[in-house]
This record gives C-alpha cells, structure tokens and sequence, in this order.
C-alpha cells in the first residue's frame, strides 16, 4: 500500500510540473463530471489509507494491553487517520465549491460575442494572440434608479506575452458614445448615443436593453451595446467582460478580510449634491486620509462617493482599489477565505468568460503575475467629455499600450484643449484672484466644516503606475 501511494504521488508530481498546478486545477474545477469522479478516487483513496493505518494499529496492537499503552496507540492511529481525513476532506469541499461556481458563473451564452478564443494546448494558449482586452463593469443599480447604470467602467488590456496590463479608465459622463458600423445600435443611434447632457455612456446599457430586438438570442443585450460602444471608444474590442453590482462589491470585500489602501483625501459616505452645494446632514461620516484598512462597506464608499469631488476624481480612487485588490491577493488568503469569496462571486459576479476557456486563463494569470499594472484614466485633464475626440482617445490607447509619450491633441472642431495638453503658465503671470464662492453650508461628521463639491486631491494624470499613483 505505501509503495502504491509513493508512486501515485510521484506521478502526480510530475503531471503537476507538467501541466502547472494552477492550470491543472482549472482543467479539472471547470468540467464538473471530472471534479466529481477526482473527488470521488480522491475519497476512495483515503478511505482506503485510513483502513490501512487502522489495520496496523490492530496487528500491532501492545501486548499485554495496558491502560497506558491502549491509549498511546489509540490516539497515535487516531491522530495518523484524523490528519490524513481532515485535509483531503477539506481539499474534496474546494473541489465541489469550485466546480459549482465554474458551472454558474462560467456557462454565460456566447450568441454575439466577438472576440479572440484561445486554443486548447498546454502552455500555447494564447499563441498569435498578442493582447486579451477584458471590459470591467460596476453597475450601481440603486432603488431610486429605473434600469442599470454602470457607474465605474474599465477597459484592462493584458500583454499575453509579459502580463503587462493598462486599465483604462473610461468616464461615465462621456457624451456622444458611438458605436461601431456594424453595431444593430446604428438603426437607433446612426451618429451615436447623442442627445446633449441626458445621453451619458453610462445609460448605453439601458439602450440595448430598451432595444433587446436587435439582439436575438443574446441575454445581456445591455451589456453587448456597451461593448460595442467601447470598442469604438477606445479602438479596442472587448474579449470578455465581467460585471459588478457595488453592493456585492462591498460584501466581496468582507470576504476577503477587508483591503489595505493609501487614502489621499477624505472621502464622504453618503452625500447629495444640489445645485453645486451639499445638502446639509446628507454626507454620514467620512473616510480619513493615511494607510488603511477598509472594510466592505468603507472600500465601497471610498470607490464611489464623490460627493465633495467629481467623477474624474471617484475614476483614479476605483483604480487604485483595483490595484491594492489585486496586490493582497495570496494563495493562503484565497485558501482561507475561498467559500465566503465563492459565495459571493456566485451570486453577484456576471462574466461572459466561457468555462472551456479557463484553463487558458489560468496560464495567463500566471504571467499577469510577472508583468506590471498601468492605469491611464480619461478624466477632463485630457478628454473633453461632452465633445470627445475619439480619433485622439484611440492614438492615447495605442500610445499607452506600446509605452510612447501620449500624443498631443488637435482639434479640429473647436472644442477647447483639455488641461493636461495645456501650455504652463508663465512664472511672470499676475496670480489668479482668491476665489469668491460661497463655501456649502452644513458641518460635517466630526464638527469640520464641509467642503465644496470642487474641493478635491489632485490624482496623477496621464499613463501611471497603479502602486506609484495610489
């Protein structure tokens, strides 16, 4: 029997540096017939083991059968069993955790994905596939809100190669959001979703619902009209896509213990904002600034209150939460906290990611892990909003993904340059007089006075190292 199990083990040692213990694992959690028929060998085996350590401890059985001898053998057999069971089952739960979230968060439809499809060969996935484009989503989908809004809205570009990745940062009040010629979004929208101030890139997701027509067959018509937008936006076309409601996002959070981040300004919990002043009694507390560690709740506010800031500023702080997410993740904390995460995942989390694509990405992830994260957010340093110039969003995104200075705009329809490409002012120039605006009214929590809406910490422009700017 151990000569059995030496060898069992050698040779899963060897398929592991084969095959790669992450990938190995996904290959078998992403087919849940194979998860259950290794988890059920898995048991057999073990039971089996037990048998055999109770076997010897019954040959071997002291003789005469003191008091003190019975009991050293009982607990030593007992002690060998309970510390071959407890691990293998605990090992058998992940399993069948596992294969039942891949089963409900990685069986999304593919009617009218586009996109590339990695190849199924073990360490050449993703051969000829020089970059994956993933559109990250947080819909804010709140009671007094009629639809879905997606609030926060990233474009991460990952180098196959290197793992090198750029967040791209695309601003939820962006006007004028086009759509590629063949988007069916062109029958409703032909010079794009264009109608003044009311028509933000935030409500593209509502359109392709209100317009589910044009999409038969596919269940988040929302989301494929969002895509489309986005790969015209940016020149890039989303290979997957994953959405986050903010409320499971909070509960996320909890589950893996909290996130440890660098707050650069004090950010409100709560706030209402009309006309340009914060309503009094409205904000509920606040997060200081310094290096700390937020729970559920204060990582969602800190990610989406931009009460006494603006959307550009609430862009850089959900960067920098993806950031400092990415950067705690460990193999013992997932370990340790994967049911709770699991749980969550499996009832708030949507992605289009096929579960045969998986094991493809977990070779990437492995890479990701070696290459760096850039972030270059489109705020109003650099974009105009409601008159973008989306021939010159799309030279920035090429720009940030071969590593060249961004490029400097030229406009040609009148609309004024955006601050970052901006001549500096010269050192001679007479000061700009103090301003004269009426600061809100109202104390905050703590008895300080509330800040303007304009009132803000200045986050780094321009294509940033996401540790250096956070």
């Amino acid at each position: 029997m151990l000569a059995l199990f030496v060898i069992g083990v050698l040779a899963a040692c060897g398929a592991l540096l084969v095959i790669g213990p992450a990938r190995a694992v996904v290959l078998v959690a992403s087919r849940p017939s194979t998860a259950l028929a290794v988890s059920l060998s898995v048991g057999a085996v073990v039971l089996i083991w037990a048998a055999t350590l109770i076997w010897t401890a019954d040959i071997n059985w002291p003789a005469p059968a003191t008091f003190g001898k019975k009991l050293v053998a009982f607990l030593t057999s007992s002690l060998l069993v309970g510390a071959l069971i407890a691990p293998t089952a605990r090992a058998m739960q992940y399993l069948l955790i596992t294969s039942n979230l891949v089963g409900t968060v990685f069986g999304a439809s593919t009617v009218n994905r586009r996109g590339v499809a990695p190849s199924a060969g073990a360490g050449r996935s993703w051969s000829g596939i020089p970059r994956v484009n993933v559109l990250l989503v947080g819909s804010d989908a709140e009671d007094d809100r009629i639809g879905v809004r997606t609030d926060s809205m990233m474009l991460a570009s990952v180098d196959t190669q290197t793992g090198n990745t750029v967040l791209f940062g695309i601003p939820r009040n962006l006007q004028n959001a086009p759509f590629p010629s063949w988007s069916p979004m062109r029958q409703v929208w032909p010079s794009g979703f264009n109608c003044g101030s009311e028509c933000l890139l935030n409500g593209v997701w509502d359109q392709g619902t209100q317009h589910a027509n044009l999409y038969p067959g596919d269940p988040k018509p929302g989301l494929t009209a969002l895509r489309e937008s986005m790969s015209e936006i940016t020149g890039l076309t989303p290979d997957y896509a994953v959405v986050v409601d903010m409320a499971s996002f909070q509960q996320l959070v909890n589950a893996m213990g909290g996130v440890t981040i660098n707050v650069r300004q004090r950010v409100p919990i709560g706030g209402k904002v009309e006309n340009g002043q914060i309503v009094p009694g409205s904000i509920r507390g606040w997060i200081e600034p310094g290096v700390q560690h937020l729970d559920g709740y204060h990582a969602m506010w800190y990610s989406r209150g931009r009460a006494t800031t603006d959307d550009f500023n609430r862009m850089a702080r959900q960067r920098c939460m993806v950031g400092a997410l990415i950067d705690q993740v460990n193999p013992w904390m997932m370990a340790e906290r994967f049911p709770q995460i699991a749980k969550v995942v499996q009832d708030n989390v949507y992605t289009d990611i096929p579960s045969e694509h998986l094991p493809a990405w977990a070779e990437l992830v492995t890479i990701m892990q070696k290459g760096t994260i850039r972030s270059l957010s489109f705020s109003n340093q650099l974009i105009n909003v409601s008159q973008p110039d989306f021939p010159h969003i799309r030279d920035m995104v090429q720009a940030a993904i071969a590593s060249q200075p961004l490029p400097t705009p030229t406009f040609t329809d009148g609309s004024p340059t955006p601050p970052a490409f901006r001549p500096s002012p010269s050192p001679t120039q007479t000061p700009a007089p103090a301003s004269t605006s009426a600061p809100s009214s109202g104390p905050a929590t703590g008895g300080t006075a509330t800040p303007s809406p304009s009132a803000s910490h200045t986050p780094a422009e321009g294509l940033v190292d996401v540790a250096a700017a956070c």
